[in-house]
């Protein structure tokens, strides 16, 4: 199995995604650190959603191979839980909740494991280049109301990202208070329902060429809000141009488009982190 993997630091003042890659076990993942909305660093200056994507990784990497995908995550989630508590972090208010996005995947001979929560994607390609999502963007509803609000402010004329970005932090905050919630979207984040918000599931390999995994900081971005995600767009030039490539296409893209005026997105560029394993 042939394993490509990548992970750069967008726009922001440091890299929140991690990744996972453990040959031996077969166990692969990417992990989207998500900060407080209420401002934290640790002494060496890390954000929380830095910390908590370093906490999720380690305790994938440290998952015994009889531990199921979505258990090792329940577990990582307790224990930024714990983390959190270490650092008297008030769990019981959200806006103050380091978190963690994930995709993971486990190859075995005939199966493929795989669990997520959050907005990182799984997909499976199929030698006849068909595109599997094996899991859904759970905040692509709530994001929905944000980026509408986000045109609205282009066609009233507003030019400049920091002044739309602040025309929606009203829906962004809103949007945060949704996590682990009937109606929200399920991440990492040390509430006791988060388990209950994993996606998981096993498939077989038949036909399958390809396992790519992504960060949303990977997604190719849509010209408008109106359009639904088309994953062929992102995935098959991913796999048929490599990570690395694609990647320097998209960042040639955002770097065309800094106020996001064209393609709407809330970061002119996003951290991003994919790993594609090409199956034999």
């Amino acid at each position: 199995m042939k394993v490509e993997c990548m992970s750069i630091k967008g726009s922001g003042k440091s890299n929140e995604d991690a990744y996972v890659l453990l040959q031996a076990k077969h166990v692969f993942a990417v992990v989207d650190g998500v900060s407080a909305l209420v401002p934290y660093e640790n002494e060496a200056g890390q954000t929380g959603g830095a910390i908590a994507a370093e906490l999720v990784k380690r305790q994938l990497e440290e998952l015994p191979e009889e531990v199921s995908l979505q258990d090792a995550l329940a577990i990582a989630n307790e224990a930024l839980r714990d983390a959190m508590s270490a650092s008297q972090i008030d769990v019981t208010k959200k806006e103050a909740l380091w978190g963690a996005a994930c995709a993971v995947v486990r190859v075995g001979g005939a199966h493929i494991e795989y669990a997520q929560t959050g907005d990182c994607m799984i997909f499976a390609v199929y030698a006849d280049d068909t595109v599997r999502p094996l899991t859904h963007l759970q905040v692509n509803h709530l994001e929905r109301r944000a980026f509408t609000k986000w045109e609205d402010g282009i066609r009233e004329g507003l030019q400049t990202r920091p002044e739309l970005l602040e025309r929606c932090m009203d829906t962004l905050k809103q949007n945060r208070y949704q996590a682990n919630a009937p109606g929200g979207y399920g991440v990492l984040n040390g509430d006791a329902v988060a388990k209950d918000f994993i996606e998981y599931g096993r498939m077989n390999k038949i036909d399958v060429k390809a396992l790519v995994l992504l960060t949303d900081g990977l997604f190719m971005p849509r010209p408008y809000e109106g359009v639904e995600p088309n994953w062929e767009q992102t995935v098959l030039p991913i796999v048929h141009k490599g990570l690395q490539r694609y990647t320097d296409d998209l960042l040639t893209l955002e770097n065309s488009d800094p106020e996001c005026l064209r393609y709407v997105r809330f970061k002119k560029s996003d951290d991003k982190t994919g790993i594609v394993l090409y199956l034999e």
